[in-house]
């Protein structure tokens, strides 16, 4: 199972079979919504929808509605959300490895398509996470080193040193590598650190959340 999964209540097969015989009954239109929005975890609006499924925000954000309507999606400040979170585990777990990576690589290179310069910055992590759970190793890297950007201007240091962690992961070896290296540097510099963290002391820190099932699809 995923981080996503460790961290939530059992509950009986009964329901989790009651909650996907309720998604195999969706029209597939609906269904592949779900899909999504389960794999996204965090959420998502009409216009990243729309991006991902090539249909229009308002096709998008009607069945976001329909499923709202048979209570598997939560709709909160225009963004649509799993009613419950064994819904979204259930969901995933109904996925092949094959679908789970290319719907995270869709959710990544959508979020990078449908963002304002502006607000780029703000959701390079989201970006990166599922970059790296999608296959997508440039866009991983690039998005990280951004976040850790972000993390740095918000004296968030151990956020910063989370993302540089993805990036060391998926950086080519030379010149990626060694600017890893280089950025790590100089966030325990500004940080006033001659070490790292001890790992014990970084729990959830966002690029952590991603488990090596994750970025091991194969394996799963």
């Amino acid at each position: 199972g995923s981080a996503e999964q460790s961290e939530q209540v059992p509950m009986p097969p009964t329901v989790r079979d009651a909650i996907a015989e309720r998604v195999a009954r969706l029209p597939y239109n609906l269904r592949d919504l779900l899909a999504t929005v389960a794999v996204s975890a965090s959420g998502c609006r009409a216009t990243l929808l729309s991006h991902v499924h090539g249909i229009s925000r308002l096709q998008a954000a009607f069945r976001g509605d329909a499923l709202v309507e048979r209570m598997l999606l939560a709709e909160d400040g225009g963004v649509y959300r799993c009613a419950h979170p064994v819904i979204g585990d259930v969901v995933r777990d109904g996925l092949s490895v094959p679908r789970r990576r290319e719907t995270h690589r869709a959710i990544a290179l959508s979020l990078e398509a449908a963002a304002a310069p502006a607000e780029y910055g703000e959701i390079a992590g989201e970006i990166a996470r599922h970059a790296a759970r999608g296959g997508e190793r440039g866009l991983a890297y690039r998005a990280a080193l951004r976040a850790c950007d972000e993390a740095v201007r918000r004296y968030a240091f151990e956020e910063a040193l989370s993302w540089l962690d993805l990036a060391a992961g998926v950086a080519e070896a030379g010149t990626e590598a060694d600017t890893v290296n280089r950025r790590t540097a100089d966030v325990l510099g500004v940080a006033g650190w001659t070490d790292p963290p001890r790992p014990s002391k970084r729990p959830g820190t966002p690029a952590r959340g991603i488990a090596q099932i994750d970025l091991d699809l194969e394996e799963a």
